[in-house]
């Protein structure tokens, strides 16, 4: 039995989740009032897709993380200069496009794998990996 949990696709309601996390943190960004929580939810993404990428799991996503990790040191910068978090339309649109090659990925791998890049991200955001931007 946990073979086949292992081996299933990610389940629905915790995609359903994660995508209300991403959305929410995104309308933020769109409508300026995002948080230092957005930001990181956002860079979690960002992270996550490019971890699978390195994996040859959507590796056509490398390009797309670099330019919205761009938008996201913007946006921090912003933060530290003006207090405010917020980004530009061509960030919002790179953060967007993460956004859906991530659920690609996600919803293409087996469960097992998609945890195995969960725990890697998080390790590194644990351990405060010079390979992670931090807000």
């Amino acid at each position: 039995m946990h073979a086949m949990v292992g081996a299933s696709i990610v389940d629905d309601e915790s995609l359903n989740i994660l995508r209300k996390k991403e959305n929410d943190s995104m309308a933020a960004f769109r409508n300026g009032s995002a948080t230092k929580q957005d930001w990181n939810n956002i860079n979690a993404v960002v992270c996550l897709a490019e971890s699978m990428a390195g994996a040859n799991i959507g590796p056509e996503v490398m390009v797309p993380c670099k330019i919205a990790e761009m938008h996201l040191l913007d946006a921090q910068d912003r933060f530290k200069r003006l207090g405010k978090m917020g980004s530009t339309a061509l960030g919002l649109q790179s953060f967007q496009d993460i956004i859906e090659w991530h659920e690609l990925q996600r919803t293409s791998v087996a469960r097992s794998v998609y945890e195995k890049h969960l725990k890697r991200v998080t390790d590194m955001i644990r351990s405060k990996s010079s390979k992670i931007k931090f807000l």
